[in-house]
């Protein structure tokens, strides 16, 4: 859930706001569509009200009284804390008053403390809503009704579709000071005063139900709305799971008539609010689907919540709503409605021998939601439950890093000496050798979150996967160190199916479409140790294994309904290019801590005093991180609020200028860039003394550009052929130009290989910024010039190793980057013919990619800067980019990338010693300086999380820069 403004941190999309006392004096928070720059700090809010108005407020004028979009398995922290531990919603309680209106738009009857489980919506169906066909469960991604209309003189008409019709409300103002929620409501509903712009064309297509088409009936009102059909995305079913190839082959149509659908669950963001329209269930009612799913907003409660005698219709506190049974008082009032029919007066349309008598028909008029009163439940981090707390007192916390674990997920060891399934990787692809070793499984108890340590219970080897787990140790584990379950991802509110054994479509046993069978779809409501609970769609509740059950993922219903076909309009997004081998790299790739040709079973007999310090630190630190449980996470300094553009500026140049100019020009964008990087908050380093900068700058012998004769066997674009036709005459003379500026202003730290061969490709390699996660680290890329060049951009691809250390590169090679084309940007960061060089590729990628706080490169993520929220997160994924960084060193030394094996080797030997003293100096947990810091942010170290990692992967490292004689190492 979004932040409607920057001003107004803690105010938050469908918040239930008041600004008075009165009926209308309430409404629901909605992004100000006045405010055209969203990330303008505004204090203005759209609020819808009861009557479907919109009226504007400001920050200051508003106050949140309830949260009825809170909904369990979301991520919340506590409004009091914002920058404190982070919790799961387990359950959620929500009652509502309900307001009757009179036609002169007065409140005629208040209802308090009413279940959403005794409602039903006027739209049987909302969007998003889980529904069950026979064997089948799906998604609807849109719905149509049929509405008929009354007109003066009583003859009746059936506008089909009406929402893709005309048909307007009579008396809207039509400048869009009225508007409904559109996933959970219709603008439909008995009672509603209805014409079209041309009546004449609408009603005359319409089916007359009594009376016949007559020019004159121009207004009419509604008197019944009706759910016709669906659009159903189907995504699970009983003997196919949840396989998408499956589903698709033996799926039902999509289009499916509404009487045929049975509800199993609301979509989780479809919530109750104010201005829904509804009315009570009949009493003798119990089929589930008789409501047709608008129950399930209510997030499965039951239970309805106290009247309080001599309140106002809307009172001034939230209180936490409680279960209970209804009073007898309130069961009368609900008696009473369900009983009351208002009265549409109409004059006899057909001609009668006797006078006219005005007559009338009897129809069922919907209350309206006047109010909310929700609570939840909340698991925190640290093991702690709370129960029924007010949801004003927590907020939604939309942003959660992958390190980030809670109670009752079950985790993987990702840097024991069994890690999964042993395979190499080569060209970011992970070639399975056959060798499946045991991974550790555990369950997560507890996390501490500014220390990134996580409590876990490590269960024994199972035996057999029918059985349940046993606990074999409980241990505390970094968060680095530890990765989800993914074939164990049950988790609370999650949608879930158990499989039956297949049938023959044929066989006369097989479930009928239809029918009321809910047995095998359930949803999560608890996770015991090594179970979990599931509440089956057919009201009974039972523990499970995680095996015996897959999960129904879910997704945006605007996105299944784009999915569909070729009918459904585009939605004009397209996605980023996705390299080869992208799909699962995480799963199977191995530590390389754990690599044979790393660290082997014989480690050398030979140790230096540098090597026995490290590991006496490593065995003493570790023991002592693990029984204190105490750190605190490494120092930080806010980014200036004026922070340099994500994309880097280029100079307008005018094409007279010339070579000479062009060079200067470039230089100046490459010394810009470093001396950013350089000025950078330091990570983790102290002063730059420490780390012998003249053996950092010290020439290795190996120029920063060349040409060589031939392309290497490895480079990931040297099977791609030319697709863009020939390359015009001066493309050749464009190369050379660029290969010139490179030769003369690539800064120090860049070094750029090209080829006689294939003047079209390039490899380079780029040294990390000190003060940055990726200091001291060696970061490959592939280039390759299109026919088109330079109208379009060079391709580039990243030598991942399968690992993730920054938003902008990923695990398949793709680099994101507004100056590759690769992602959205306007003005001097896309790329300009005219003005955009290789130069400038490369030195954007070191110094706005690889960058001292990688975190806020994520897009959209620059507004979290100085926010809580992005202090929280930007700390661990800093530090986790700094261990990726030292796990991408050892696959280099394993496999370095042809034409750079010698440059690799030399690196590392003159460097190997500072990467090692700069992880000692986090293991002894010493302070680190920082020019740029504050007091209070220079005194802290790292995390216990970070420094336990590292015990796992420091090791490696050592053996690896023995192993190549780094200096200090032997």
């Amino acid at each position: 859930m979004d932040a409607v403004a920057t001003a107004s941190p803690n105010i938050y999309t469908l918040d239930l706001v008041s600004f008075g006392r009165g009926v209308l004096d309430r409404g629901l928070v909605f992004p100000d569509a006045r405010v055209g720059n969203i990330s303008v700090p505004v204090d203005t809010f759209e609020i819808l009200r009861i009557d479907d108005s919109i009226v504007h407020k400001s920050a200051g004028d508003i106050k949140v009284v309830d949260r009825s979009h809170l909904h369990p398995g979301q991520v919340v922290g506590s409004a009091s804390d914002v920058g404190g531990q982070i919790g799961i919603i387990t359950d959620v309680t929500t009652v509502l008053d309900l307001v009757d209106f009179d036609k002169s738009g007065m409140a005629t009857k208040v209802i308090k403390g009413v279940s959403p489980s005794s409602l039903w919506r006027v739209r049987r169906l909302s969007l998003g809503d889980f529904v069950v066909s026979g064997p089948w469960l799906g998604r609807v991604v849109e719905v149509s009704i049929d509405v008929d209309v009354m007109f003066d003189d009583g003859a009746v008409c059936r506008v089909t579709d009406a929402e893709s019709k005309t048909l307007t409300r009579v008396g809207d103002a039509m400048d869009g000071n009225h508007m409904y929620r559109q996933q959970e409501n219709s603008r439909f509903y008995p009672g509603l005063r209805v014409s079209a712009p041309d009546p004449c064309s609408l009603f005359k297509a319409t089916l007359w139900l009594n009376g016949y088409w007559n020019p004159n009936r121009i207004v009419g009102t509604i008197i019944k709305v009706k759910t016709s059909t669906a659009l159903v995305y189907w995504i699970a079913s009983m003997h196919c799971g949840t396989d998408k190839g499956l589903i698709d082959a033996s799926a039902p149509p999509a289009y499916q008539n509404a009487d045929d659908l049975t509800f199993f669950s609301a979509a989780s963001h479809c919530c109750w609010g104010v201005a829904d329209a509804c009315f009570f269930r009949e009493p003798s009612s119990t089929k589930i689907d008789d409501a047709n799913g608008d129950a399930a907003c209510a997030h499965d409660q039951d239970a309805g919540g106290k009247e309080e005698e001599g309140e106002d219709v809307i009172g001034d506190e939230c209180e936490a709503p409680t279960a209970h049974v209804l009073p007898s008082t309130k069961e009368m009032d609900v008696r009473f409605y369900q009983k009351q029919l208002r009265k549409v007066f109409f004059e006899g349309h057909r001609r009668a021998r006797r006078p006219q008598v005005r007559r009338h028909a009897e129809v069922k008029f919907p209350m309206v939601v006047a109010r909310t009163h929700t609570s939840v439940d909340v698991l925190w981090q640290d093991g702690t439950r709370q129960h029924g707390r007010r949801s004003t007192t927590v907020i939604p916390f939309g942003i959660v890093n992958e390190h980030e674990f809670f109670p009752g997920e079950q985790v993987v060891d990702a840097a024991g000496d069994q890690s999964g399934m042993a395979s190499t990787i080569v060209n970011n692809h992970i070639v399975d050798d056959g060798t499946r070793s045991t991974k550790r499984v555990g369950v997560v108890r507890s996390m501490h979150s500014k220390d990134q340590t996580v409590r876990v219970s490590w269960f024994k080897a199972a035996v057999c996967p029918d059985e349940a787990r046993e606990v074999e140790c409980d241990d505390m584990v970094s968060t680095y160190d530890l990765k989800r379950d993914s074939g164990h991802s049950a988790y609370y509110g999650d949608i879930v199916i158990r499989l039956l054994p297949s049938r023959s479509p044929n066989d006369s046993t097989a479930p009928l479409r239809g029918n009321t069978d809910l047995s095998w779809v359930g949803r999560v409501i608890d996770i015991p140790s090594g179970y979990v609970q599931v509440k089956w769609g057919d009201g009974n509740i039972s523990m499970v294994l995680p095996n015996e059950i897959l999960v129904v993922r879910e997704e945006y219903y605007m996105d299944l309904w784009t999915e569909m076909g070729h009918w459904v309009e585009d939605d004009g997004v397209d996605d980023a290019p996705e390299e080869p081998g992208a799909a699962n790299m995480d799963d199977g790739l191995r530590n390389p801590a754990n690599d044979s040709d790393v660290e082997g079973d014989n480690e050398p007999a030979k140790s230096t005093s540098l090597l026995g310090f490290a590991f006496q630190s490593l065995l003493q630190l570790t023991g002592d991180l693990v029984a204190r449980g105490k750190g605190y996470l490494v120092n930080r300094l806010p980014i200036p609020s004026s922070s340099p553009s994500r994309e880097l500026s280029t100079a307008t140049k005018d094409d007279s200028i010339g070579a000479a100019a062009m060079e200067t020009s470039n230089a100046a964008v490459a010394r810009n860039v470093v001396e950013l990087n350089g000025d950078g908050h330091d990570f983790a380093e102290g002063t730059k003394d420490a780390y012998g900068t003249s053996c950092c700058n010290k020439s290795l012998g190996f120029p920063r550009f060349d040409v060589l004769q031939i392309a290497p066997p490895d480079h990931h674009y040297l099977d791609t052929t030319d697709e863009g036709g020939s390359r015009g005459k001066n493309w050749a003379k464009t190369v050379q130009k660029e290969w010139k500026i490179l030769e003369n202003d690539l800064p120090e730290i860049i070094y750029v290989r090209a080829f006689e061969d294939r003047m079209d490709l390039l490899r380079l390699v780029m040294v990390g910024a000190s003060g940055t996660p990726y200091s001291h680290g060696l970061f490959f890329f592939d280039l390759q010039l299109p026919p088109s060049y330079p109208a379009a951009p060079p391709q580039v691809y990243y030598h991942s190793f399968g690992l993730r250390l920054n938003p902008n590169l990923y695990e398949s090679g793709t680099v994101c980057l507004s100056l590759l084309g690769t992602f959205d940007g306007e003005g001097t960061e896309l790329w300009s013919p005219a003005t955009s060089s290789l130069l400038q590729v490369v030195v954007s990628i070191h110094g706005l990619v690889l960058n001292a706080q990688p975190y806020y490169n994520e897009a959209g993520y620059e507004t979290l800067v100085g926010k809580p929220e992005g202090h929280r997160n930007a700390l661990p994924y800093s530090e986790n980019a700094y261990l990726l960084t030292l796990r991408t060193m050892l696959h280099l030394l394993r496999r370095p990338p042809r034409g750079f094996e010698k440059f690799v080797k030399e690196h590392f030997h003159c460097r190997g010693r500072f990467v090692l003293r700069q992880c000692n100096m986090w293991l002894q947990g010493y302070v680190v300086g920082d020019a740029h810091a504050t007091e209070s942010s220079s005194e802290q170290p790292c995390s216990a999380g970070l420094r336990l990692a590292l015990a796992n992967v420091v090791p490696s490292l050592i053996a690896a820069f023995t192993e190549i004689g780094a200096e200090g190492c032997d």
